[in-house]
């Protein structure tokens, strides 16, 4: 699959033979027979650090895998449970108990309109996904309510490359301006600053950066810091 690597592919394309390949196939791609085949048209992309690989384009609807990571909002409240908007074509099922000692007595203090950052724990074409607040090792870290920040959306390609380890965008920021952020691959990007003006900086800077050599982006960076002081 290496020779493909950000190479641009389009659908029925052969990307390998599944032999003893440890990877996990997403967005675009998939599994027919003893092959990997495109199913989209796009660049492919890897991770080296998830050991991941996908198509990127500029698709904005998104199709649950197991494993991704997203940002939802809770649009439904149940005794022990809650119905979750992730951009797919249905709600996603999040169970009280999917939180770092959550019990019947410690449950999340979750409402309509909140935010999380969660991981895809079920995805099948025949029911709705469901997701949870914890990671492999059944640990918070990083999932759970997103307070406060603010919300905005990008494209499916934007957001895997967000998530890249080699991606240069975030560390040049945080150069420059202490903040928080989660990526879901859903498209759904939270940032957390101090302050109104460090939230616009750092939005327009990743939504504008798909246009921008990386080379310019900390120029970039730079020139909306003073344009706003």
């Amino acid at each position: 699959m290496e020779n493909f690597v950000d190479q641009f592919v389009v659908p029925g394309d052969v990307i390998a033979k599944i032999e003893d390949l440890k990877v996990r196939i997403g967005h675009g791609l998939l599994q027919s027979k003893d092959q990997i085949i495109a199913s989209k048209s796009g660049i492919l992309r890897y991770s080296k650090h998830h050991k991941f690989y996908w198509i990127e384009n500029e698709q904005k609807r998104y199709i649950p895998q197991v494993e991704d990571m997203v940002v939802g909002v809770i649009t439904e409240k149940h005794a022990e449970s809650f119905k979750v908007d992730i951009g797919s074509s249905c709600s996603a099922l999040l169970s009280a108990y999917s939180f770092e000692n959550a019990t019947k007595s410690n449950k999340p203090l979750l409402n309509v309109g909140n935010l999380v950052y969660a991981r895809v724990s079920v995805a099948n074409k025949d029911m709705e996904p469901e997701i949870v607040c914890l990671s492999v090792r059944n640990k918070s870290e990083g999932f759970g309510q997103l307070m406060a920040g603010y919300l905005f959306n990008c494209t499916l390609g934007l957001s895997h490359y967000l998530l890249s380890e080699d991606c240069p965008i975030l560390a040049t920021l945080g150069k420059h301006i202490p903040f928080e952020i989660a990526v879901g691959v859903n498209g759904r990007v939270w940032v957390n600053s101090k302050s109104n003006l460090h939230t616009i900086i750092i939005t327009n800077t990743i939504l504008n950066s798909q246009f921008i050599p990386d080379d310019q982006i900390e120029n970039f960076i730079l020139k909306l810091i003073e344009s706003r002081t």
